[in-house]
């Protein structure tokens, strides 16, 4: 692996959009006492040049970047104004033009922007509940004040085109775009309680559905027309979660509770619109301590030992070997890379006009034993790590 120290680069805050082994492109927040400005950037790694692809006014971090990795073409940098309406421009990935700078008036507080493709988006809103509410909504009054609502919003006309499909209500946080044999397909997770919750069995699902025949089926009667890929239930497994999806590839893990067994299994389309499915690994799931997922590398790990143990062990569970070991003074896994570094993180108090928790990284070389610990935060591409300064203090 690769470092790219890039500690001392920044001053303000910045947020990665893209991170590959040659390039980085982030968004750099400039804001000062006249207005919010914020830049996206490129910086090539070879030799650090950086070049400024476009420049946003009003535009802030923490809200603005949500629908970056949904599609390759383009992506909306997203501004909620004082009045509350939702300012969107889409920027072209590659003229890094702003081409399209419209307005929406949400129902209530916006809460996340999926898009789907050039012309819709599916944008899910905080509202005070009531009668009317449920019933356009299809939403079970549960005494709760306010409640999330989705809709499909067609960008030209400003139409709204609520969502009524049950399946929507989950807990899940993501709405990917895929294609599947070329086609545009919206991939979805369900699932309505933790995993440890009780009645988890039979209450989660993997569905899709392509793009033009979602927004068909709710702007004719509110429901997504999904298909199940995969459910709660099936060859005597309780849930299923989403680990990553790709073009033509999806992966999801299943656990059976009662044997605490669980299994990867990936799903690879067919020609003939089947999907062919492959159990890469299956492994126990032990009672104590805590599982890690790597969603990227497809790991699954586990460490045993409590919070404030003065030494921590790390095990694979989806490729057994050797189990890796660090100080406990390091903090909590994070993640493993190409079995050359295990990075951990931790907060440490540290007094500028009073006491905070400032965020830090340990990188752990395996071969060498060294450890890098740094004031700081880590982005991982397949053979790069990146090192940034982190500006969270709790």
């Amino acid at each position: 692996m690769v470092q790219v120290d890039l500690l001392s680069a920044f001053d303000r805050e910045i947020e990665v959009l893209e991170l590959t082994d040659d390039y980085m492109i982030y968004a750099l927040d400039q804001k000062n006492e006249m207005k919010d400005l914020c830049s996206i950037e490129r910086m090539d790694f070879s030799d650090r040049q950086i070049r400024r692809l476009i420049s946003l006014d009003y535009t802030r971090l923490w809200e603005s970047f949500r629908t970056y990795g949904q599609l390759p073409e383009f992506f909306y940098a997203v501004n909620v104004l004082q009045d509350y309406r939702v300012r969107l421009r889409r920027i072209d990935k590659q003229t890094w033009e702003n081409d399209t700078d419209f307005l929406i008036q949400p129902e209530g507080e916006i809460i996340n922007i999926y898009s789907l493709n050039e012309d819709y988006m599916v944008i899910t809103d905080e509202v005070k509940a009531d009668p009317a509410v449920y019933e356009k909504y299809n939403l079970r009054d549960e005494g709760r004040r306010y409640v999330n609502v989705r809709y499909l919003y067609e960008i030209k006309s400003g139409k709204k085109y609520p969502i009524t499909d049950s399946h929507l209500d989950s807990l899940t946080e993501d709405m990917p775009v895929r294609k599947i044999k070329g086609e545009p397909v919206l991939i979805y997770e369900a699932f309505y309680t933790d995993e440890a919750g009780e009645g988890s069995e039979s209450l989660s699902e993997l569905l899709t559905v392509p793009v033009d025949g979602f927004i068909a089926h709710v702007k004719s009667d509110g429901q997504a027309g999904f298909k199940v890929l995969a459910a709660a239930g099936e060859d005597g497994f309780d849930y299923v979660r989403l680990m990553s999806a790709e073009d033509d590839r999806i992966v999801y893990r299943r656990r059976n509770i009662n044997e605490q067994n669980e299994q990867l299994v990936a799903l690879t389309a067919q020609d003939d619109g089947t999907f062919e499915r492959e159990i890469l690994c299956g492994y126990n799931v032990p009672d104590i301590g805590e599982i890690f997922y790597d969603a990227k590398s497809l790991g699954v790990y586990h460490c045993p030992d409590d919070e404030d143990a003065a030494q921590k062990t790390v095990y694979c569970l989806s490729r057994p070997g050797a189990a890796l070991t660090y100080d406990g003074k390091y903090g909590t896994f994070s993640r493993l890379l190409k079995d050359e570094l295990l990075v951990t993180t931790y907060y440490d108090e540290v007094f500028v006009k009073e006491y905070e928790y400032h965020e830090y990284a340990a990188i752990h070389d395996l071969k060498s034993g060294q450890v890098n610990a740094i004031e700081g935060r880590t982005e991982a591409a397949d053979h790069t790590l990146v090192l940034l300064r982190s500006f969270l203090a709790l």
